[in-house]
Order: structure tokens, then sequence, then C-alpha cells
């Protein structure tokens, strides 16, 4: 005799283990047993344990969590969603569970009809004489639907076989009701179990990790951010660093001689970086004491009206801080542009080349070394 007996049924497997004394159903341990006696005793015990609405939530909570063998064995492997329910039904028909429909399925609305004729829920609830609601396969629907339309799905019951009814009808939606959200309700009443509050104090310990989880990507968000601020400001300093090195590398002052400085400006001048030059030349003057200052435009190529008007404040601002001003080396061009403003140039001393500029400044600090001021005690009369 065959210790291992097999039979396949609309491509269920079915193997006797006699020697073990198991049932596997495609390899795995299942169990037989009558609808109208012993599993409807076995439900009633648990429901006289816990009540109808507990019941119900268990049930379709053990539905929800029963899918991922459905999926990985069947529906991932089916040209589509039809066809793997169609495929599903025929299975589970297979096994006792009833006939699955798939009566419509609307992806643009995400709404879902399903039959079950005679479900072990229904028969059981018919023989008792009880309509406590085919909740496991509601379960199994909405769960089946979460995972279709990417969204939280909950299945309605509309039509019951235990109370008479052809079949059991479901119709699956979106919701943001969670099975949570009914313990909990169940929980604010009178009726509440030892079992209930329990489940609620799992929760909140859930709900605490959860958000001391996100107390803790918040700090090392923050941390991050903090640190990449600090970067930043790094190198903004070093950005500012250098383009004051730039600066001074474009308009360098030099000390010339004793009480000269001399700027010699190279390239475009515009308005922006001729008031760089002024900041720059302003704060060496006093710095220095300097009694002339030369600024040798020698080699700058071209220079707008803005900047000619800021170079001749200069001349002016560099007077008051009482050192002389002197300009060396003006292009004709730049010559035709200061005279376009219509300035007064009077007091402007210019020169050909720097170097007359340099002698001019020489013999001029000479002559204020040399020269005795009036009224100075010893001075011959």
């Amino acid at each position: 005799m065959n210790e291992r007996p097999k039979i396949s049924v609309d491509g269920v497997d079915f193997e006797w283990d006699r020697e073990n004394g198991r049932i596997l159903v495609w390899g795995n341990p299942a169990v037989l047993m009558w609808i109208e006696t012993t599993l409807a005793g076995l439900m009633v015990g648990i429901h006289k344990m816990v009540g109808t609405e507990r019941f119900v939530i268990a049930a379709e909570q053990a539905g929800r969590e029963s899918i991922a063998g459905e999926v990985a064995a069947i529906m991932q492997h089916r040209q589509s969603v039809e066809d793997g329910f169609r495929y599903l039904g025929t299975s589970a028909a297979a096994v006792g569970h009833g006939h699955w429909e798939l009566v419509r399925l609307d992806h643009a609305k995400k709404e879902a009809w399903f039959r079950v004729h005679n479900s072990w829920e229904g028969l059981y609830q018919k023989a008792l004489g009880v309509t406590w609601g085919t909740s496991t396969m509601a379960g199994k629907f909405g769960a089946h639907c979460s995972r279709i339309f990417e969204t939280h799905c909950r299945a309605e019951q509309t039509a019951f076989q235990a109370r008479g009814d052809a079949y059991d009808e479901f119709v699956v939606r979106p919701t943001a009701r969670t099975i949570e959200d009914d313990l909990e309700a169940l929980i604010g009443t009178e009726n509440a179990t030892k079992a209930d509050l329990t489940i609620a104090f799992e929760r909140l310990q859930r709900e605490v990790e959860e958000r001391r989880r996100i107390e803790e990507d918040l700090r090392r968000e923050v941390e991050e951010r903090t640190r990449i601020e600090e970067e930043l400001r790094s190198k903004l300093e070093l950005i500012r660093r250098q383009e004051e090195a730039i600066r001074a590398m474009s308009t360098p002052i030099l000390r010339l001689w004793k009480g000269v400085l001399t700027m010699p400006v190279v390239g475009l001048v515009d308005s922006t970086r001729a008031g760089g030059m002024m900041e720059a030349l302003l704060e060496e003057i006093t710095r220095t004491q300097a009694r002339f200052t030369i600024l040798d435009l020698t080699g700058v190529d071209v220079i707008d009206t803005g900047a000619a008007s800021h170079l001749l404040k200069v001349v002016q601002a560099a007077r008051l801080l009482g050192t002389q001003c002197l300009v060396s080396g003006i292009s004709p061009g730049m010559a035709s542009t200061v005279v376009s403003l219509e300035l007064d140039l009077g007091a402007l001393k210019t020169f050909g080349t720097l170097e007359a500029a340099l002698r001019y400044a020489i013999k001029q600090g000479n002559a204020e070394d040399t020269e005795v001021p009036k009224g100075r005690p010893g001075a011959s009369s």
C-alpha cells in the first residue's frame, strides 16, 4: 500500500502522509474538519469568550494577514489581476473555501465586487442560525485590493448566505478607517476588556517608538544641516578672503618713496572696480599718512563715464585726507571721457608718465622738508 498517496485537483496538489498522520496541500500541512459540527463548535467557543465585535475584527485581521502566500504563489505569476483571481478562486474551491468570483474591478474608482458561494464561514453560521459575517473573506479581499490599488481598502459585506442569500457578496473601497481604529473604538466603551487594553498599550508603545525614531531622524537631520551650514560659512569666508586677495592684486598700492604712494591701474575700469579702488586707497592713505598719492592709469584700456567720475572723487577725497593726488598716464580716449563729463579739473595735477609724477612728488616732498615754517623758535629774522 502506498504510504503517501497523492492527487492533483484543478492544479492543487494533495498528499497524505499516513505515517505521520498529516495531509499536505501544495506541500504544506493542512487540516480537514466538518464545517457544520467541528468547525462550528470551535467558532462558538471563541465567540463566547470575546463577543461578536471582537470576533468579527479578529477574523477580518486574520484574513488580511493570510494573503502573503496567495500573492507569492499565485497572484504574482498571472498575466492580469483578473486572471489571478480566477485561478485563486479555482484553487480555493478545491480546498473547500467555496467558489470565489470577481464580479467587477474598477481601477479608475479603485473599487471591486466579489461573490463567494458556500464559504466555510457562511455554512457554519447558517448551521448555527447566526449571521456574524464572512469576515475572514472580507479581510482577504480588502488586503488584496489594498495591494492592487496601492491604498488602504476594506470590504463591506452586502449579502449573507448565512441568512438565506444565494451567496456572500462584498464591495471593496478605499477607506481611512483601519482595524486598529475599530479596536480603539471598542476600548473607549465600558465593554473594554483586559485584552483590549493590552492591545491599546502595545499600540501606544509602537507610537512612542515611532515618535522616538522620528525625533532621532530629526536630530540627525538638524546636525547634518548644521554641519552643512558650517561648511558653507567656511566656504563663504574663504571666498571673501580670496576676493580681497584678488582685489589687492588687481589694484596694488605701492610705497615708491617716503611719503609717496602709487596705485598702478591695469585693464578695464568700471564703476564697481573704481569704487573698490577708492576704498582701498583711502584706507592706505589714512594708515601711512602719505603726502602724495600717484594714480597711474598707463595700463588702463577702457574706462566708462561712471568709473571716471569715481576716480575724480578719489582725487577729491584724497585731498580731504591731507594728501595731494597726482594722475599719470591718461590716454587720449580717457581724456575725452573725462572732458565729456564736464567736471572741474582745475585742481587735478596730471603727468604723462609715472616717472614724471614721481619726480614731482619727490621734489615737492624735499622742498617741504627743507622749508622753515614762519614763527619757529631760532629762526633768523
